[in-house]
């Protein structure tokens, strides 16, 4: 098959790695941007407002889809678990996403006085989102086969096709919930034809799956997924307290300031993937100045992206934005800035996550996302009570940052006992 061959074949598996991974994570990243931008132009902003709540709920549910597995998946190196373990418990954890949305959303719908399509609408987002949710531990396959290149052209050329379809529906259909159906169907339908003629390149016919293997990695990344959780709940705190103290407009006008918040954790990414199996590598073979240099080095990369970026923001966001949403979001330059500083946080964050996952620190991640939860909880409909969008913005910077510094403190930890334990190489 055509489309078989051109997934499979790479001239330059390096450069083909970054560049469709680079393709595959912009458009996951803007698809909500791009999704916006049609509907503030075709319906409400009430229906935009709908949308940024759906999707920052569906994006938290596929926390517990992807269960923090796909870090953990591609530094196994050694193989402790077959891809068919992997993926059993991806079904299985896919499952409890779609339950748990359902309870969640009638819970939701019934204190905050949901009506009928807000509460369908969101139920639909968090189907599309299952099908990320499949899709990750196949792309987690390629990359632990070193073929990131193909997964990148799966997430591509379906996410592509998928905010085309939406875009489509909405301008024929000007009706939100039926778009979002039908883009649900083709994604889902898309993402079948690529894997089904990929995957058996990667996957030994023999390849073992045994349930207690299965519940035993889903013990073992527990702390991934209750890590990765409170991580999308911390991030989304904000919008969960507008949700309950303020009106759907403003919950648009957020989203969409909010927006360029993810390029500086997407910028860090592109550069970043690519790297992940390399890194694993290193900490596998015990050669930790490499290791360490990679990693001081991407964090001074995450800095520089956050400073240039706060400073186009600061001559160039309010128009830029506002032009994208056909909305005046003026006097929010302040929450703009304020957001973007959170955004470094939040790449830096990310980034720590995953080192920590490497040197397998992750029960400590787990206690740390569970007690900036705690704070987000208490201080969330407080701050933004008080003080509004910019209390939002204020809040989400702390949050983040109280996370660097405590995910810094254990990865120095865990670097300090495994000098200690011996048999380091250079």
């Amino acid at each position: 098959m055509k489309i078989n061959k051109f997934l499979l074949h790479s001239s330059n598996i390096q450069r083909d790695s970054f560049i469709w991974n680079m393709a595959g994570s912009m458009l996951f990243s803007f698809q909500s941007v791009i999704m916006l931008m049609v509907l503030t132009r075709v319906l409400e902003l009430r229906e935009a407002g709908i949308f940024t709540l759906a999707f920052a709920n569906a994006n938290l549910f596929l926390t517990v889809g992807k269960y923090g597995m796909r870090n953990f998946q591609v530094s196994d190196v050694q193989r402790q678990f077959s891809f068919w373990e992997y993926a059993r418990s991806r079904w299985v954890t896919t499952l409890a996403m779609l339950a748990a949305s359902v309870v969640y959303l009638l819970y939701a719908a019934r204190k905050n006085s949901y009506e009928l399509d807000k509460s369908l609408v969101i139920l639909c987002m968090c189907l599309m989102q299952a099908v990320t949710s499949v899709e990750d531990v196949f792309y987690g396959l390629y990359h632990q086969h070193n073929r990131l290149d193909v997964g990148g052209k799966i997430m591509t050329l379906r996410l592509a096709a998928t905010i085309l379809v939406f875009g489509a529906g909405v301008m024929l259909l000007r009706d939100l919930l039926a778009a979002l159906l039908i883009a649900t169907v083709c994604t889902a339908a898309l993402l079948l034809v690529f894997v089904g003629t990929t995957y058996r390149e990667f996957v030994q016919e023999d390849d073992p799956a045994q349930w207690e293997n299965v519940w035993l990695l889903l013990r073992i990344c527990f702390p991934l997924f209750v890590g990765q959780f409170l991580s999308l709940y911390i991030t989304n705190a904000p919008k969960y307290a507008i949700d309950a103290l303020l009106t759907d407009e403003l919950q648009a006008c957020y989203g969409f300031i909010a927006m360029p918040v993810f390029v500086i954790n997407l910028l860090n990414g592109f550069i970043f993937n690519p790297m992940l199996y390399q890194m694993s590598t290193f900490w596998d073979e015990r050669r930790i100045k490499p290791f360490l240099w990679k990693t001081v080095r991407q964090i001074g990369i995450i800095a520089a992206i956050t400073f240039v970026c706060i400073a186009g923001a600061w001559l160039l966001g309010i128009p830029v934005l506002s032009w994208l949403y056909n909305t005046d979001l003026a006097p929010y330059k302040m929450e703009l800035l304020v957001l973007l500083l959170g955004g470094g946080f939040l790449g830096l964050s990310g980034f720590l996550t995953t080192m920590n996952t490497v040197i397998r620190r992750q029960r400590g991640l787990m206690w740390g996302y569970a007690a900036v939860a705690l704070l987000a909880l208490i201080c969330s409909e407080v701050t933004v009570a008080r003080y509004g969008l910019l209390g939002a913005a204020v809040l989400y910077v702390f949050l983040m940052a109280t996370l660097c510094a405590i995910f810094l403190g254990l990865f120095f930890v865990g670097i300090r006992k495994h000098i200690n334990g011996g048999c380091v190489q250079d």
